[in-house]
């Protein structure tokens, strides 16, 4: 399969959203290394709180920043800070993580300024943290920006922050300790990347709206010099005040756009170093340009940029995890890469860039299940996590086994079964959580994007490959028995009671299968309404009713004691995409993309709001037993609350 789709199926933009703000937030820690009734109910709160009792909080790297002898990156929402052994030349030789300090949301950028750390949160804030005590990081300030945030720099003793659809946030930290939000200018586009130079500000802004030049001559009133068009979407931006380096993301023309704005009103396209796809973001040291890549042009790419009207491409680093950003010090460029981690490589040499040293992190939080007080986690790129969870409020982390990119998983006795996108099936065996082995797999037609098992029988939900059965009787041969087409839909979900399997089928509705006989399943009945916003997501049934996640139209409960013929009971208005439920007693927990959404569905023709939980990043599903209920949180981790 092509790898533009492989790692753009990760490029998809995840919105930070706004999550538990405050100083409470944040802890330090140093570590040694490491159709009857069908109305739509009204909202009616009540003093039931979703409380947090503990957090996973690892996840892919995003920024990284470099001063003096100590290194920092982003893990999620946890900030690693490493000391650097250099030799008596300046040049970096050892590497040891030596603190940490946790925050609310996800590390999207960094960067240092005069012994603080400025954090571009992606819980809506942007924080500062002290650290000229490197090893003993702590919070000595923040600002609220209630909106996205993507990028940060600094200029003259103000934070300038790439802010999405809000534009840009202005702050300023003259006193690092109480910074204050000066202004926010509505650029135009989706601001996803910012620098400042004499008082300009360069600024990618996203699809369609290429590169923006903004006057900030006068803070309280930002305006708008010049633009020039970029094709797809404009991603990073560096500039030295002469000339602007943009990299953009495009099925046509991808590259690094180099323009000559010596003249801020009228900025001219000079050259393009072309690209394969594109890239995420983009840094300008010296004569050199460090490119961190995506898709087919992941890793890192070197561009002598001595003469910028006729750039070379030098050396590059690849991989198939796309990039996110690199920082540059002293020769050696700090890559970070996603759901791998944080690359450190050798630039010295331009033309052969090395990697030198490797810090691990999490992948996205895709799928989790429970057994026992063993949270099993399907971490993306990273492949299966295993967790102990015995104590919720200090997850510990036991063990990993790398798969191609773990989108679900179910645990069955010794087994966990995972649901591995483009790569199928993979049997694990996890009798020893301590040391999970490889037992067996099978490739798929589609995406493996759900799992459910049933003594010996696997039931996948295989995107555009539709619901597939494999026969578990020989663990080590899995072999697929039968098949169930979606046509027109998407098979994101399944779950299997008794003689019914029922499937999640995007456009295509709720799917009930009969597979009684798994080897010849009979479709019996679908759910499907004619709206554009319906498309069924996620499905979990209790009793006799089936729990439907059907996207911008909310939560469906469906009447399922006949599965030929299933009506209507209830419905629910998300104020966003409903894209998971999961039921305990007589709560329905759905994610609803950026919150959890906590429903008493104890009348199912009206179910009711009772609590709703903001995300710190948009989240893929919810598990709920009655111990614990385990949110999935892509890049913010796995967040586990009371029931």
């Amino acid at each position: 399969m092509d790898l533009f789709v492989l790692c753009q199926r990760v490029k998809v933009s995840m919105l930070a959203l706004l999550f538990l703000g405050g100083l409470a937030g944040f802890s330090s820690t140093v570590a040694s290394s490491s159709s009857t009734n069908s109305s739509s109910p009204q909202t009616s709160r009540s003093n039931v709180g979703l409380a947090m009792t503990g957090r996973w909080n690892q996840g892919p790297v995003f920024a990284s920043a470099v001063s003096g002898n100590y290194m920092y990156f982003g893990s999620s929402g946890t900030v690693r800070v490493v000391e650097v052994d250099k030799d008596s030349s300046g040049n970096a030789v050892a590497w040891q993580e030596v603190a940490s300090i946790g925050t609310d949301g996800v590390v999207r950028d960094m960067l240092i300024e005069g012994g603080y750390l400025y954090l571009a949160d992606g819980s809506g804030w942007m924080r500062v943290i002290n650290i000229e005590q490197p090893d003993k990081p702590k919070l000595s300030g923040q600002v609220e920006l209630n909106s996205e945030i993507k990028a940060i720099h600094y200029n003259n003793g103000h934070i300038y922050i790439a802010a999405g659809w809000a534009g840009l946030h202005i702050i300023d930290v003259s006193d690092p300790e109480a910074p204050s939000l000066v202004n926010s200018y509505k650029s135009g586009g989706y601001a996803l990347d910012v620098v400042v130079v004499h008082e300009t500000a360069f600024i990618a802004a996203g699809q369609d709206h290429g590169l923006q030049i903004v006057d900030l001559s006068d803070l309280t009133s930002p305006q708008l010099i010049a633009s020039h068009e970029i094709t797809g979407s404009a991603s990073g931006v560096d500039s030295d005040g002469e000339h602007a380096y943009v990299v953009n993301m495009d099925d046509e023309k991808p590259g690094l756009h180099i323009f000559d704005v010596s003249e801020r009103e009228n900025p001219v396209r000079i050259a393009i170093q072309p690209l394969i796809y594109g890239a995420e973001r983009v840094r300008l040291e010296g004569n050199m340009v460090y490119v961190a890549g995506v898709a087919n042009d992941a890793g890192l790419i070197v561009v002598d940029v001595s003469n910028p009207n006729s750039p070379v491409k030098l050396g590059s680093w690849w991989d198939s995890t796309c990039s996110e950003s690199v920082t540059i010090d002293n020769e050696i460029a700090y890559l970070a890469h996603g759901d791998q981690g944080l690359e450190i490589l050798d630039v010295r040499d331009p033309n052969e860039p090395e990697v030198i040293k490797h810090f691990s992190a999490a992948g996205r939080v895709r799928g989790v299940d429970t057994q026992g007080h063993i949270a099993y986690v399907a971490n993306g790129y990273r492949g299966l996590k295993v967790v102990d969870v015995s104590n919720n409020s200090s997850p510990v982390d036991l063990s990993e086994l790398k798969t191609y990119r773990a989108l679900d998983v179910d645990v069955a006795g010794p087994f966990a079964h995972v649901a591995d996108d483009w790569a199928g099936y993979k049997l694990i065996d996890v009798s020893n959580p301590s040391q999970p082995k490889l037992v067996s797999e099978l490739d798929t037609p589609g995406y493996a994007e759900d799992i459910f098992v049933l003594r010996n029988m696997v039931y996948i939900a295989d995107g555009e490959g539709g619901l597939r059965i494999l026969d578990l009787s020989e663990p080590s041969a899995p072999r697929e028995v039968a098949s169930v087409s979606v046509d027109g839909g998407y098979a994101y979900e399944v779950v299997v009671i008794g003689d019914f399997a029922y499937l999640a089928a995007g456009k295509a509705g709720l799917l009930v299968i009969n597979v009684s006989n798994p080897s010849r399943p009979i479709v019996y009945s679908k759910y499907h309404i004619k709206n554009n916003k319906f498309e069924v997501r996620g499905v979990t049934v209790q009793g006799p009713y089936a729990f439907v996640a059907a996207g911008y139209t909310g939560l469906t409960i469906l009447d399922a004691s006949s599965p030929a013929q299933l009506r209507l009971v209830g419905r629910f208005e998300t104020k966003r995409r409903a894209n998971n439920v999961s039921v305990v007693g007589d709560k329905a927990y759905v994610v609803d993309s950026d919150n959890i959404r906590v429903l008493d569905v104890s009348k199912p023709h009206a179910p009711r709001e009772i609590d709703d939980h903001p995300m710190p990043a948009s989240a893929a599903k919810v598990h709920s037993n009655l111990k614990g209920v385990y949110v999935a949180g892509m890049e913010s981790g796995l967040l586990i609350f009371e029931p």
